[in-house]
């Protein structure tokens, strides 16, 4: 895999397996919510009363009868998780050492990391159609941290959104775009990675920049249906 010399980190996927999908959400809706929204059009427009279906992963079956001849065992979801986490600390480990290398995550493997992770487990899937990302989350209001959810009542709420990401060769945290966002069937601006979050003074764009340094990720891209990421070597 050839690894790319970028500057600065590309978005770090592997904080979906961190909590980084209810980082992003709860970021939306303090963006969202900061930028002006009566308190009806925020508990009517903005949110929902009841859950976004969310794609169902195929779970393996846990047959205790023997395999047929020529079939394979599937890795459980808990195995699937492991396994690549191990492969994301192998790329840090590797980032750390100034090697250059590289790791492919289908939406399989960072579905299984959402599933391992009780904060994002249920509220968020990902899938990846050749060289487009999406990712789409439905969040009770009760799990989010959110200065004004109790105070305005809104925990009976849901936050259904899903995100689309086009990231190109070479694409990095200072650089990778959201290409569409809707937020309970409304669209908002596609810049929201650089929106200041109300009370905080950062952007979602930073905690992105954080997480990818955090695994030492200089850049990737998606294509094949398949995120990958590399580590520069430098």
């Amino acid at each position: 895999m050839n690894a790319q010399t970028e500057q600065q980190p590309k978005r770090g996927m592997g904080c979906f397996g961190k909590g980084c999908l209810i980082l992003i959400a709860s970021g939306i809706l303090l963006v969202v919510g900061g930028i002006g929204g009566t308190y009806w059009s925020l508990r009517h427009v903005v949110l929902s009363d009841k859950p976004a279906p969310m794609p169902e992963t195929s779970a393996p079956s846990e047959a205790t009868g023997a395999a047929t001849p020529g079939e394979t065992s599937v890795a459980t979801p808990s195995e699937k998780s492991a396994e690549v986490r191990e492969r994301l600390d192998t790329m840090k480990h590797a980032a750390r050492a100034h090697e250059a290398t590289g790791v492919e995550l289908t939406a399989a493997d960072i579905n299984a990391l959402i599933a391992a992770n009780r904060k994002s487990r249920g509220t968020a899937s990902v899938g990846i159609n050749d060289t487009v990302a999406q990712a789409q989350f439905s969040i009770p209001l009760q799990r989010l941290d959110v200065p004004f959810r109790n105070a305005l009542g809104l925990g009976d709420r849901y936050l259904n959104a899903t995100v689309t990401i086009v990231a190109p060769p070479g694409t990095n945290a200072s650089s990778v775009q959201l290409s569409e966002v809707t937020l309970n069937g409304h669209t908002i601006s596609a810049g929201l990675l650089d929106w200041q979050l109300p009370g905080v003074g950062k952007s979602l764009r930073t905690y992105v920049i954080k997480y990818a340094n955090q695994y030492g990720v200089t850049d990737g891209e998606i294509r094949d249906g398949k995120v990958i990421l590399h580590t520069s070597g430098h």
